[in-house]
């Protein structure tokens, strides 16, 4: 197929494609000198003592039998055999992971959708940059209540304004296994989009014109344009928004505690709400802790699954 033929199928010039597939251009390299990383050494100190030395310890704690108080009891790693056996900790940690790449996808997702219609001149834009940030200016454990009170039977707002339009109003969202976890990622998305579009937004505004003004010479659509310049030229900050709610998600003790202390039965109960009984209501803290250090495993390969992904080259088309 000839070079002609080709950019009709895609809709844009070599040009435009070369563009949008490299949109940084050239990246300098960063010189390290003795002088930046003497001024780098009190902040990893900082870091070293604050961070570093806790991690140690909740290791320490992990490979002992601990229940809070008197001298810790070293157990090697019948933590750890407990964790891999145990089913109800392989369940809480498969409800991890699914709620922080629901969250954080869902985040993602509608962020950009908002981000797309604000770009293109919505009417009445900078009311909703503010509306849509919102419920991220809201304190974690108002958000719980809130929501949990909102999807009450009969009393709930939700389910008043389902029954307004014929759907019903005894929905028990929370006390339904099936539905209690979705209904807290929904919760999710909806208290960590406003963060998310702005980021997004900010990634769109910096896309230059010219690439768009070429795409529309070469006949390419809203739509093409959108697909083929917009999301791979903002990939990087998609990738850093998914890794960050990931983070965030994954680790979502306030919501879930706030909202069904990890039930009805065991249906949302995340790692951290696992980690809190364990350690809290139960006194087996070195269980607690290697929950948390394998927890911290799997979010360590499913952030770097994602910054892997969010760092690949822009296709050439």
């Amino acid at each position: 197929m000839s070079t002609r033929s080709e950019q009709a199928t895609t809709g844009m010039s070599d040009a435009t494609l070369l563009r949008v597939a490299a949109p940084g251009g050239r990246r300098r390299r960063l010189k390290t000198s003795p002088q930046t990383v003497a001024m780098l050494l009190p902040g990893l100190a900082v870091l070293a003592i604050f961070f570093g030395l806790p991690v140690l310890d909740l290791v320490r704690t992990s490979l002992s039998s601990w229940s809070g108080i008197g001298p810790r009891e070293w157990t090697g790693v019948d933590n750890f055999a407990e964790v891999f056996s145990d089913a109800t900790i392989r369940s809480a940690l498969v409800r991890s992971i699914v709620m922080g790449v629901g969250v954080a996808l869902g985040i993602a997702a509608l962020g950009t959708v908002l981000a797309a219609f604000v770009s293109r001149g919505l009417a009445g834009s900078r009311i909703y940059r503010v509306l849509w940030f919102l419920p991220g200016v809201a304190p974690p454990t108002a958000v719980a209540v809130f929501w949990a009170l909102s999807v009450q039977p009969f009393a709930g707002v939700v389910n008043v304004v389902l029954g307004g339009v014929g759907l019903g109003d005894d929905h028990a969202w929370l006390a339904d296994p099936s539905t209690a976890l979705i209904v807290i990622i929904a919760v999710g998305i909806w208290q960590g989009v406003g963060f998310a579009f702005l980021i997004i937004l900010g990634a769109m505004e910096e896309v230059p014109v010219s690439v768009y003004e070429a795409a529309m010479i070469d006949g390419a659509g809203g739509v093409r344009s959108f697909f083929q310049i917009t999301l791979p030229m903002i990939r990087p900050v998609l990738s850093t928004v998914v890794l960050l709610n990931v983070i965030w998600a994954f680790n979502g003790f306030t919501l879930v505690w706030g909202m069904t202390r990890g039930g009805p039965g065991d249906s949302t109960t995340i790692l951290p709400v696992l980690v809190y009984k364990d350690a809290f209501e139960s006194s087996n803290f070195g269980v607690a802790a290697a929950v948390s250090v394998v927890g911290g495993v799997f979010l360590l390969i499913l952030g770097f699954a994602v910054y892997v992904f969010g760092s690949r080259k822009a296709p050439d088309a």
